[in-house]
Formats: structure tokens, sequence, C-alpha cells
């Protein structure tokens, strides 16, 4: 080993130094792959660290939580019902969670009593300051404590969600501080209730067990006294649901930064082999002065190890940068949200698996390229490598690739077939990988091909071909780099955009009704408060308003999951409505059944004509799932029952929206003023107030939220698109610098600047068609890969449709090809003869 670390120090990082272009091109592409898997794992793991982070201040050691089902929580009893029955719980803490607006901002609000303290965590140290004796309890039941991100004072009055209160204490030490950024509300249970509209009810308990009892047995009890009205879950189940919220994007930016992985194992595959050509003489040196094949095998590989270690290390911190720049551009919540507060935090494990993944795909690519050193031999070695790159490749390597990549292009069909969830993501990989394995297996043709297209271009186009037939290699490796360029910008562009379309097309039927009447935002999907019965009578009387259907959404807890459950009405403008068999809209509006979206189906394990149960506040309860359909959703998935059932099973009688229906010569600026008139004095449980859009604003501010998911991919896709455009380039920059004596040569024999110039711009294009049809192809056949890998993350259909834009990416790769190879061309052309033809 220290022979070899000698020998890499003396030879290889020599070369290194001599050749710094090669590797500076090389090592971009490293970074670039290496930030990428940081800023993606960074990105996506704080939504969840943050969810956890503000999770684990508000439950401490809490060890069990009875969660309410729906928003409307559970009864206020059953925490005293536990607290009696269960022996082994030391403290039952009644939780009281939600959000209110102060200064136009969503903030969380907390709620409970002086049990709150038993949770030994942040929370804890934040509200202690109130059990000093500076504030006088009987005021609590006006008065909240708040944290120091507020901006607010002691004593000032405010008006939160209609209720008059005081804040008693601004509690300013680090635990509060620490707590959600120092931005929340915390007040004792009664006013909480009346803050949230939770009349009697708590959000959920926190059970903190005896030490040394068996939390197991304890959850039982809690389960058996529980009896399904509410679900048993780890405190820790919001974080989860968070984590479900991001998937979507989040596996979509993983497919597209694996590419860029796979691109950067392609560039030091072809470095590697450059470095074979351009070391000849020393390998053969080396070999001459006794050293083994597999000691310069070795040396390649420690060489690209040493490669995919410094770039790998280079991107971490770029990765984290970029990561860090995306959480502070995150837009401020909407109002109606919870309002918790998305701090970066770098999983631990991102910066181990991003140097890994470098280091093992510059190793793994040349291992392939390092078979040439087995061609170097003392005495052959020393002929021009010109002579030496002309040999056709042959032997079992060639076969092997060709089965291998065989067995790698089926194997990733085979996964989208048959893996579900995430680990599909892996088909891209299989994919990639056994498409350049066939097409080395393929060189021979390939080149070939090159060479007759090269003869189109008339006598410097036939001294191309010679000079292509001279090198194969090298024009292979070109023609493969553009290949891999037009395929990555066709493959990622392509399924990313019918991704977002599919999206979009899964909301069809939201923007039919002329206007909504909500409790919510557009923005956010109206999951509650209730509105008052008497606003869909008023509604009604408006003139010009034809028909008003009522309807809602409740956001359920299946277990650790949580899902979204809408209330429908017979003439609903809804998209189940129009995406299931009406057969099945029939029977679910009877009450006979549920509708679900693919993801929910997925999550649940169930499919047409199964049954389900769902827990309920009443109890467990079962229905048959009518048919299932593409609908996008950031939780776990979307279903849809009558707006009776869903009244009964989950105590929610009322609307959280209403489509409004005009007639078809209605002023809808009128009809807008009226209806703002209408509800301009109403407000909802929790004294939220009521908005109206126009269902063309529901749509677009839906389709907004769909398109912003999917902004950061699309901007890592162009990414990797740039870095694939870098390795064309230094591959093209490359050939030329190589040849760079023959250049000087043919100048030396009296062709003229143009004639030169001409001739590489005939091999360069030549090698432009030739990797354009072979990118084409294989660009193609990725995009349609890659749907079907997004469909089986996702849970939503993606539609295959070809993009326009795949004629840029051509247009760009060939346009990178011609510059590429003509600006050094033309700087080879005009050096010095003398020097040109000097040997290095």
């Amino acid at each position: 080993m220290g022979a070899g670390f000698t020998r890499i120090r003396l030879l290889n990082l020599r070369e290194i130094r001599t050749h710094r272009l090669r590797l500076f091109t090389s090592l971009a592409v490293v970074i670039v792959s290496s930030a990428l898997l940081v800023a993606v794992l960074g990105t996506y793991g704080s939504t969840s660290e943050s969810v956890r982070e503000f999770n684990n201040a508000v439950s401490g050691t809490a060890d069990i939580e009875v969660a309410g089902i729906t928003d409307t929580g559970v009864d206020q009893a059953l925490a005293g019902q536990i607290r009696r029955d269960v022996d082994d719980a030391k403290a039952v803490v009644p939780m009281v969670r939600g959000s209110v607006v102060v200064d136009g901002s969503s903030v969380p609000l907390l709620g409970s009593d002086q049990r709150v303290t038993a949770l030994s965590g942040s929370l804890r140290g934040a509200v202690q300051q109130e059990r000093s004796g500076t504030v006088d309890l009987d005021r609590l039941r006006n008065g909240v404590l708040v944290g120091p991100g507020l901006g607010l004072e002691r004593g000032q009055e405010l008006t939160i969600d209609g209720v008059d209160v005081e804040v008693l204490e601004v509690v300013d030490n680090d635990q509060a501080a620490a707590l959600n950024n120092g931005r929340f509300v915390f007040a004792y249970v009664d006013l909480a209730q009346r803050l949230l509209g939770l009349d009697g009810r708590l959000d959920s308990i926190l059970i903190v067990t005896d030490p040394g009892a068996d939390v197991s047995a304890v959850r039982s009890q809690v389960e058996s006294i529980v009896a399904g009205r509410a679900v048993v879950v780890d405190p820790d189940f919001r974080a989860k649901q968070a984590e479900v919220a991001s998937s979507v994007t989040r596996d979509a930016t993983l497919l597209v930064s694996l590419v860029s992985l796979v691109i950067a194992a392609f560039l030091v595959f072809n470095t590697m082999n450059m470095a074979v050509a351009s070391r000849r003489k020393s390998l053969a040196m080396i070999r001459a002065l006794g050293a083994r094949r597999s000691h310069l095998v070795g040396d390649m590989l420690g060489e690209a190890a040493l490669m995919g270690l410094l770039g790998g290390v280079v991107g971490v911190p770029l990765g984290i940068l970029a990561g860090r720049a995306v959480i502070s551009s995150l837009p401020d919540p909407p109002a109606d949200s919870v309002g918790t507060v998305i701090n970066y935090h770098l999983p631990g494990y991102a910066p181990m698996v991003a140097v890994a993944a470098c280091v093992v795909a510059c190793v793994a690519a040349t291992t392939l390229a390092a078979r040439s050193v087995f061609a170097v031999s003392p005495v052959e070695a020393m002929a021009p490598v010109e002579v030496s790159d002309a040999t056709p490749r042959r032997g079992p390597a060639v076969v092997i690739a060709a089965i291998l990549g065989v067995a790698g292009l089926i194997a990733s069909w085979v996964i989208v077939a048959t893996v579900p969830g995430r680990p599909a993501i892996l088909a891209g990989v299989f994919y990639l990988v056994g498409a350049l394995l066939v097409c080395f297996a393929l060189s021979k043709p390939l080149s070939w091909l090159v060479v007759r297209v090269a003869r189109w271009f008339g006598g410097p186009g036939r001294l191309a071909s010679v000079n292509t037939e001279r090198a194969p290699r090298r024009a292979w490796a070109t023609l493969m780099t553009v290949a891999v360029a037009i395929a990555v910008g066709m493959g990622t562009s392509g399924a990313l955009d019918n991704l977002v379309s599919s999206m979009s097309k899964s909301l069809d039927g939201l923007g039919d009704p002329d206007f909504y009447v909500s409790s919510t935002s557009a923005a956010s999907l109206p999951l509650g408060p209730l509105l008052p019965p008497a606003v869909a009578e008023r509604v009604a009387t408006i003139p010009g308003v034809t028909e008003v259907v009522g309807g809602q959404w409740a956001a359920v807890n299946i277990g650790e999951s949580k899902a979204n459950v809408q209330g429908l009405e017979p003439d609903s403008r809804a998209p189940f409505m129009r995406k299931a068999s009406p057969e099945a809209v029939a029977q679910v509006l009877a009450g006979d059944g549920i509708l679900l979206s693919n993801v929910l189906a997925r999550v649940l394990g169930v499919g047409t004509g199964d049954t389900v149960e769902l827990a309920t506040p009443s109890g467990p309860r079962q229905t048959v799932v009518r048919d299932t359909v593409d609908y996008v959703s950031l939780d776990s998935g979307v279903a849809a029952m009558s707006q009776q059932l869903l009244g009964d099973w989950f105590g929610r009688d009322g609307d959280t929206y209403l489509q409004v229906i005009t007639a078809p010569d209605a002023d809808p600026d009128e009809i807008r003023r009226q209806l703002e008139s209408a509800v301009g004095d109403a407000t909802t449980t929790g004294n939220k107030p009521i908005r109206v859009y126009s269902g063309a604003e529901a749509l677009a501010a839906t389709q907004a939220t769909v398109e912003q998911a999917g902004a950061f991919t699309v901007a890592i896709q162009w990414i990797v698109a740039g870095a694939a455009a870098i390795a064309l380039l230094n591959t093209l920059l490359l050939s030329v610098i190589e040849r760079r004596r023959e250049l000087g040569v043919l100048r030396a024999m009296g062709a003229s600047r143009k004639f030169v110039s001409r001739m590489v711009l005939a091999e360069a294009g030549a090698v432009a068609l030739i990797g354009s049809a072979v990118g084409v192809v294989l660009g193609a056949t990725m995009h349609l890969l890659s749907n079907q890998i997004l469909t089986i993350t996702t849970s939503l259909t993606v539609i295959y449709s070809p993009r326009p834009s795949a004629l840029l990416f051509v247009a760009i790769a060939v346009a990178l090809c011609l510059v590429g190879a003509f600006v050094p061309a033309v700087r080879a052309a005009r050096m010095n003869i003398s020097e040109s033809i000097q040997n290095e």
C-alpha cells in the first residue's frame, strides 16, 4: 500500500497537475452530484425535522399520545378516565394545539394546565416562568403567555380570533427562544378551547409512564379505554406525517440527483480512458521497471477514489448552502396554517452518503476504464497513441458489458413492474448504467457510423473520417457524451413536466363552481372550521345565485397517517365526481362506500371492492372501497364519502365550504360583492373570518402550490443538464487538445487553418448527429421509464406526453458540440507549428 501511494503521488498526481483542465471539469460534475444529494436530503429533511423538533419540545418525555381522529379532538373526560384507570401513568397531560393569527401571521397555539410541567421538555422551560408567582392565576382565564419571537410586550392587549386577551408574560429564556423560534402562544385549557372552538374537547392527551413501566402494556390499556374513539400513537407521529407530505417532490428530486451521479460516473470513465491513452509511455516505463498490471489498475482506482473523495467533500458545503437558500426562500405560511417555523436541519448521514456515493461512482466507472491498462506492454506502448487507440474492443469485456447492459435494461423495467414505493427509483439507475454498458459494447458500430456520416462533408470530412477510424474510442466517448446530455435532458425534464401536468389534471372540476365561500383561503384546503348554517341561507337569497352546494373537508388521522376526507353532496362539482365511475359515485352519495385516491389506497393496502376500517370518534366503522382515482395530495392521500356519512361518523355536521353557481347572465363582480357583504359579519367556530373566491382562483392557487412543489425539482433538473453540458465540453475540449500534435502535422504538410477547422467541425458534426440519434432513443425510453417510476412513488398516474423541449436539448447539444470542438481547433490551428508537433 505504501508503494501504491508513492506511485499515485509521484506519477498519477503529477499527470493530474499537467492536465488541470481535465481535472477541473471532471471534478465539477462530481461536486455538482455531491451538492445535489446534500441539498435534496437537507431540504426535505428540514421539514420533518423542524416538525419533529417542535413536537418533541411540546411532548417532552411523553411515551404515548392519544390524538383526535379529526380536528374536533377527543372528549376532555377521556383524560380523567385514563388518569383513573391506568396505574402506570405517571402523568396524563391534556393538550390543545392549533393556530391563531397574530399581526396577520399564523402562530401555533398551545393549551394545557399545570400538568404540562411533567413533560420535562422545552415547553416546561418556556412556561415555568409563569409558575414563579409573577402572574396572577385568576387572570389566566383571559391571559396568554407568548414567546419572545412575536415582538409583543407584557400587559399588551390584543384580539385573537375575536377574543380579547392580555399578554400576561413574554417568556424570555433559552427554552422559549428555541421553541418554534420563539413564535408561540400558550394559554390554559379553557381559554385555548375558546380560541379554537373546542368546547369540552382536547386536541390530544400526552401520557408519561412511570419509570420502569412496560410502555406496550400501558398502551394496550389506553387502547382498551379509548375503544377506537381516538388514535393511540407515538408522540413523534406528526413528524412522520410531515415527511410523507413532502414525499412527491422529494422522490422526484432524488431521481434527478441519482441521474446526476451516473453522469459524473460516465465523465470519470471518459476521463480515465483518456488518461490511459495520454499516459501510455509512462505506464510502459513502469511496466518495463517491473510493475504488474494489477499495480497500475490499483493506482488508477486509487486516483479515482481520491477524485470522488475530493469532489464529494467539496460538494458538501455547496449543498448545505443550496439547502439553506431553499429553506430561507420558502414563503411565509398562510394565516390558516399551523405556523410551524421551518429551520434548516442537515441529517447527519447526508454528507457521508454523498461522499460515499461519489467515491463508489468514480471507482466503479474507473474499473471499466482501467481495463485499457491490460493492453499496455513495455514494447507496444511506445507506438503513437492513435495506433493503439485504433485497436477494436474485443474479448470478454465487451461480451460481459453487453450481457450486463441488457440485464440492467431488463431489470429497470422489472423493478417498475414489481417493486412498490420509493425503492422503484433505483430503476432509473439500472436503466442508465445498462444503456451505457450496451453502448460500450456497441462502440465499434457506433464509431463506424460516425466515420460514414463524416464523409458527407466533402474533403475535410473524408480526412476527418480517417482520423476517426484511427481513434474510434475518442469518437465513441464524444458521441456518448452528446447522447447522455440529450438523454438526461429529455428524460428528466419530460417526466417532471408530465408529473406537474398530471398533478394539475387531477384537479379537474375544482374550478367549475363560479364562487366558493370557504372557512379558509383559496391557497388552503378547507379543512375547517365549520361554517354557520345561516351563511348558506344568506348566499342562496342573493339575486343571480342559482345553486348553492355544501361540502366539507376533514383531516383524519388513520393510525399514524393523515388523510383528508371530503364530504360530497349530490350536485357537487368536485374532482372525485368526475374521476370516479358513475356507479361508484352513486353508491357513495347514497352512503354506501368510499372513494380513495391511489396514494391513500396504497397506504391502506386496499383496492376497489375491498373493505376498509376507519377509526371514528364513535368507534371503528367499516365501508367498501368503490373506486380509486388519481388525486394530488400532500399528505397520505385523500378520500370522499357522502356528506351525511362524514357528519355521522366523525361528528362534523355542517359545511366547511360552499360551491356557488350563478346564472349565465349574472354580473360576477356584483355577485362577489354581495357574497362578501353576506358573509362579512359572520364568523366560523373559533371566530375565524369567512373567505370568498372564484373557482378560477381556487384552481389557480392549487395549481400554483403544485408547481411550487415541482419548482425545486425542475431547478435541479437544469443543474443536471448544466453538468451534462460541462461533461460534453470537457470531452470535446480534451479530444482536440489530445490531437494538437496531429493538427500541427497537418499544418506542416500545407493544410490551411480553414481546412483544419473545417475538418474538426466535420468530425464534430458527425459525432453530433450520431450522438443526437442515440440520445433521442435513450431519452425517449428514459422519459417513459421515469414516468413509470414517478407513478409508483407518487401513486399518481403520470400520463406520458412528448415535450417540445426535447428538440431544444438536441439543438443545445449539437451547438455545444460544434462550438466545443471549433474553438479549441481554431486555437490549435493558430499555434506555432513547431510547438504543435512537439512530443509531450
